[in-house]
């Protein structure tokens, strides 16, 4: 039993998360396929002779048309592709960048066009992905209350540019808007964060990774600072997309945001990667 009302909010964390995960038609475990796209016609379906093959649907599908860097979409005749209940879009495809992506149908499929440095990409959901339905939950380490952490926050003026590489090998200019800086088994230690909109975003790597925890690293939300001060709790520690398929683009941890202890909190490695 949960004995205080911190202990409580993460333990209803967790069961969020979990859900997310299993009930979400784009949940990380149901991603069924990620593809480069070539210049010109990429097409797409479940014959083996496609550019982009699918999981399953009709043999040809359509083509991916990409000029310009630009991509739009030419259904095959028969073939019923909407977006958002509607027909797919004459015009060029809004990608993962943009507002309102276009996240396109295709019976049990879902696709939609992104972009990760210099490269174009489809990313596709099966809505009936036996990961996702199989799923049982998530591993955690023991709630303690010590991993909750009140941290000095530093801000730059206004922000600093690192570098930051993929699990796809791109690499990335990323906006780093200050740093956290806190106390952990006697040491003090700094993170840098990104701006997560309504708080900070860190992306941080210790030394339960590959062990107990996900090799790449792991990531934390946390409010928006206020006087100074923010606070951290690694109860809340998660796991990147990558730790749950091998279809994600996940950013990782740059090498200032590695500590050199083991955080024996938040998510543990997921057992089906």
């Amino acid at each position: 039993m949960a004995s205080t009302p911190h202990e409580i909010e993460v333990l209803q964390w967790r069961e969020d998360r979990a859900k997310r995960l299993r009930d979400e038609e784009k949940s990380w475990l149901g991603l069924a396929g990620l593809f480069w796209l070539k210049g010109g016609d990429n097409t797409f379906g479940s014959d083996g002779k496609n550019d982009i093959v699918l999981p399953g649907g009709p043999a040809k599908a359509g083509v991916f048309h990409f000029v310009n860097e630009q991509v739009s979409l030419t259904a095959e005749a028969g073939v019923k592709i909407t977006c958002d209940g509607k027909p797919a879009p004459i015009r060029p495809l809004r990608d993962d960048q943009q507002d309102k992506p276009d996240f396109l149908s295709l019976g049990r499929f879902i696709l939609v066009v992104i972009r990760r440095g210099s490269r174009t990409l489809v990313r596709v959901w099966d809505r009936e992905h036996p990961l996702r339905l199989a799923f049982k939950g998530i591993d955690f380490f023991p709630y303690k209350a010590e991993y909750r952490i009140q941290a000095r926050y530093n801000g730059y003026a206004p922000f600093k540019i690192v570098q930051q590489k993929d699990i796809i090998g791109e690499t990335h200019d990323l906006k780093m808007i200050g740093s956290v800086e806190f106390e952990l088994a006697g040491k003090t230690y700094r993170l840098d964060a990104e701006d997560a909109g309504d708080g900070l975003f860190i992306a941080f790597r210790d030394q339960t990774n590959a062990k107990d925890t996900y090799a790449g690293g792991r990531y934390i939300l946390t409010e928006n600072p206020e006087n100074g001060q923010v606070v951290i709790d690694f109860n809340k520690a998660y796991n990147m997309p990558c730790a749950y398929t091998v279809y994600a683009t996940c950013g990782l941890p740059t090498p200032e945001n590695r500590l050199g202890i083991p955080v024996e909190a938040g998510e543990k490695i997921y057992a089906e990667h």
